[in-house]
């Protein structure tokens, strides 16, 4: 009897070291668009995971586990071309169905889950679809890009108190759950864009940080990071060094420039930056104002290709110093100063002590015109 006991009691044992871990299943349904193979990664520089399957009989089935939650990419691969983004969702250990919708060479999918958060995200579009009504917004934004200027203005009418609505809709969603992961990700993305100030994104993470089931959370720490890089550029700390080719290939010190003016902008920009042309114009206005009483401009470009970059010069007529590595996102300069987004502009005095970061277009000539009086 004592033994059929312990052998009953090891059985159980066994089940109970056999039971299944919580895991995921991606199927990526790839129709005839002639990807070999797909790649899930969490497109992290630091600690990068990247899961390759190749496609049969036009699909490609992913499976795994993960802890807790992550933000992930699927990428697709064709035989000798780089990968491309295919679908970015929240993946958790559930079953995803991902068909792929293509538009010529851009890419977009139908995500189908049981995944709570990929859930609640997709409820979300669909609430903020419902603002724009029948209105067809795809349709609109192919038509937008292929017109003229009149036709953007005329389309533009339309779209601009469509997407109001939509982000009331999803401001309200932000207000009504300010502990979602949804918001999280939304508050990230405004710290990393500089779409809030310093001080607002501290309280912010302070918010999250409250909340014991956030602890170790991945979003919560990429905001922190965020905020300690904004720290690290915030005014009187000194602003870091670079040097980058001017347009003849000449090597230009930024700590050599700005011991030469009362105040230095730094501008991040590129030929390719519609906003940056724009405001271009204006910023030619303010530094031939400015110029005599001490201000300076090093033009900082995202551009990849010299031909473009110089004609932007001399098209725009910006006659002050301009330099570049023309490696587009991943300009070194860039990187020191966390630009996520152009244009941007920090300001320093003649020793290099930041004055002003990532100021407004309308806050730029009223800075000068009190710092310089």
């Amino acid at each position: 009897m004592k033994k059929l006991f312990i052998l009953a009691v090891a059985a159980v044992a066994a089940l109970s070291c056999t039971e299944k871990k919580p895991s995921y299943t991606i199927t990526v349904n790839a129709g005839d668009e002639g990807f070999t193979s797909f790649i899930l990664t969490n497109r992290d520089k630091e600690n990068p995971i990247a899961d390759t399957v190749a496609v049969v009989d036009k699909k490609a089935v992913f499976k795994g586990s993960v802890e807790g939650f992550d933000i992930r990419t699927i990428q697709g691969v064709k035989e000798g071309e780089e990968p491309v983004n295919v679908a970015r969702f929240f993946l958790e250990n559930a079953n995803y169905d991902i068909t792929l919708k293509a538009d010529g060479n851009h890419y977009h999918s139908e995500i189908v889950s049981n995944g709570p958060i990929q859930m609640e995200k997709d409820s979300l579009g669909k609430l903020i679809e419902a603002a724009y009504g029948d209105t067809d917004m795809e349709a609109l934004e192919k038509e937008y890009m292929a017109g003229d200027d009149k036709v953007k203005d005329s389309i533009w009418a339309i779209v601009q108190p469509l997407l109001q609505k939509g982000e009331e809709v999803e401001k309200a969603y932000y207000a009504n759950n300010p502990l979602s992961v949804l918001t999280m990700e939304n508050a990230l993305s405004a710290i990393r864009y500089s779409e809030i100030k310093l001080d607002s994104a501290k309280k912010v993470v302070e918010r999250f940080t409250a909340v014991p089931e956030f602890a170790g959370n991945k979003l919560l720490k990429s905001m922190q990071k965020e905020v300690e890089k904004k720290e690290a550029l915030t005014p009187g700390k000194q602003a870091p060094d670079f040097t980058l080719n001017d347009p003849d290939g000449n090597p230009v010190k930024f700590s050599e420039i700005y011991p030469n003016n009362k105040v230095t902008m730094i501008d991040f920009w590129a030929s390719w930056c519609g906003p940056c042309r724009a405001f271009n114009p204006t910023l030619t206005k303010i530094y031939a104002k400015y110029n005599k009483k001490g201000f300076g401009i090093l033009g900082v470009s995202l551009d990849k290709e010299h031909d473009k970059w110089i004609e932007a010069i001399k098209a725009d007529k910006l006659v002050w110093k301009h330099v570049s590595d023309l490696k587009f996102w991943d300009c070194e300069a860039g990187k020191l100063y966390n630009i996520m987004s152009i244009p941007q502009s920090y300001f320093v005095d003649s020793e290099g002590k930041i004055l002003l970061a990532s100021p407004t277009h309308e806050e730029i000539e009223s800075f000068l015109a009190e710092y310089l009086k």
